[in-house]
């Protein structure tokens, strides 16, 4: 829960926000909950409104009724009270028809809220569209803001930025031609996570962390996100993406950017971007013949047989890439990246292992067991690490045991949702947890040349089965080095 000034704050901003591509999947299963949560709590702004937009046409009770079933409302009087704050115009911002509705819809709210409207645009459309979008709101002055204080719009764009490092450069500049990058938020619903978040106070907040943190102590780290489901009905949009793009390009790497950055000056946005950046930038640049030999792509069975995938698609379903960080702090420490699809179940984990040194005094044990500790975003969040300790009896014998923080048994705050979080970040003005441009071209400079090299199919795309842990060349290649996957060994916050 926000602190009462921060509501006070919220509450004072008359806001609209439009949501172009509110008939999607996005919508349905992230924003409209989002804001009805807020919308319950008493975290909207006292003067709020939603327009929701797409090229279906609709009756404003209609699509009510519609977002209702998607929210599978319980509750009545909630659902009385919020229904009426959302109106729909049909309007396609791909080809710029009806937006002059829409400007004028928002010239009414401004007039009714008797003072200056915050607008926001939330962008939950195809990537393809988005250049056609930004000029279609600058054609129709949708991008000026309020008319009676020229109170600055803000937009909401959701990855992937591009498709690599070009198109993201144009994206960035047509987006710029009609905002500025102070009213841009290029959002990740990762970092509104609060076990992300957390990694500031879990690294920053302790003395006992921070002087262990670099190549001296940290063997490896390894970044997982892993789903049991498949593509369902994304086939079109994800057999032209592809895993590296899809998930490797912004949620991974921003994982690994908050992991290993130095501690900013203060917790605000320019200083934390500033140290992200230099991350991303001073990854090591992975020459042909080390992408061919330490990355892996693969294929879950059965995907060529679902629905608008190409018969003899090449779209990897699972990729993992092994990167370096050319610093003082990580100079030789490998990170492992991976993510995939239908693989044994969902989660996101950032497992960093220490090195095992040998002690002394139990050097005659057979097994050595590494300290690891794991920073799992889903679907638990929470803490761990492993330690080794003597298991009772009367032979000495060292066994693994974690120690764990879990965030649904250690606060009685509710926890809020990532895009709840976000959401209220944009009303407040806040982009200390969005993307900046420049991140976003750091991304792809290290994203590009491993594209390059698997559109020429090397390595070789690898079938794993549905259930697994993917292909069977990403554990070999991690063995070979002496190393194992820990993801699947994690029991964190199971409750």
């Amino acid at each position: 829960m926000p602190q009462q000034p921060v509501i006070n704050k919220i509450k004072k901003q008359p806001t609209a926000i439009i949501i172009v591509g509110a008939t999607g999947d996005l919508a349905r299963k992230r924003i409209f909950p989002a804001l009805f949560k807020l919308f319950k709590t008493n975290l909207l702004p006292k003067y709020f409104k939603i327009i929701a937009t797409a090229r279906t046409p609709h009756l404003d009770n209609d699509f009510r009724q519609i977002v209702k079933e998607m929210l599978e409302v319980k509750d009545q009087e909630d659902w009385q009270n919020f229904a009426p704050k959302i109106t729909y115009i049909s309007a396609d911002f791909d080809q710029g028809k009806n937006l002059e509705r829409l400007g004028q819809k928002l010239d009414h709210f401004e007039k009714e809220a008797e003072g200056c409207l915050l607008r926001i645009y939330y962008l939950s459309v195809s990537p393809t569209i988005l250049e056609n979008a930004f000029e279609n709101l600058g054609k129709n002055k949708l991008h000026l803001g309020c008319t009676i204080h020229h109170e600055k719009p803000r937009i909401i764009v959701e990855k992937p930025y591009g498709t690599d490092l070009k198109s993201a450069q144009s994206l960035g500049q047509k987006l710029l031609q009609y905002f500025g990058e102070d009213q841009i938020f290029r959002i990740d619903h990762y970092l509104g996570k609060e076990t992300v978040q957390n990694i500031f106070a879990f690294r920053f907040g302790n003395d006992i962390f921070e002087p262990i943190w670099n190549k001296d102590h940290i063997d490896h780290v390894q970044i997982t996100t892993a789903e049991g489901i498949g593509v369902e009905k994304r086939g079109e949009f994800y057999d032209k993406t592809g895993a590296l793009r899809d998930i490797t390009q912004n949620h991974l790497l921003q994982l690994l950017a908050l992991t290993a950055m130095d501690e900013p000056e203060k917790f605000a946005t320019e200083a934390i971007r500033v140290q992200k950046l230099a991350i991303l930038s001073n990854i090591k640049k992975i020459t042909t013949d080390e992408i061919v030999n330490t990355t892996i792509r693969g294929q879950y069975e059965g995907f060529l047989q679902e629905e608008k995938i190409a018969p003899a698609s090449q779209t990897e379903t699972y990729a993992m890439v092994k990167l370096f960080i050319e610093n003082s702090r990580w100079q030789g420490v490998p990170f492992y990246l991976r993510t995939g699809k239908k693989l044994t179940g969902k989660v996101t984990s950032i497992i960093i292992q220490f090195k095992e040194s040998g002690h002394k005094l139990y050097e005659n044990l057979q097994n050595t067991i590494p300290n690891h500790i794991t920073i799992q975003i889903q679907p638990n969040e929470g803490i761990g690490i492993r330690l080794a300790a003597k298991k009772p009896g009367l032979t000495t014998s060292l066994d693994p045991v974690d120690m764990e923080f879990c965030y649904k048994t250690s606060f009685d705050t509710p926890q809020p949702d990532a895009y709840e979080r976000l959401l209220l970040d944009v009303i407040l003005g806040d982009q200390s947890l969005f993307i900046s441009q420049e991140e976003v071209g750091a991304s792809w400079k290290i994203i590009d040349p491993v594209r390059k090299v698997w559109d020429t199919n090397h390595p070789r795309l690898s079938v794993y089965k549905p259930g697994s842990w993917g292909p069977k060349e990403a554990e070999d290649l991690i063995k070979r080095e002496g190393r194992q996957w820990l993801a699947p060994l994690l029991t964190i916050c199971k409750i």
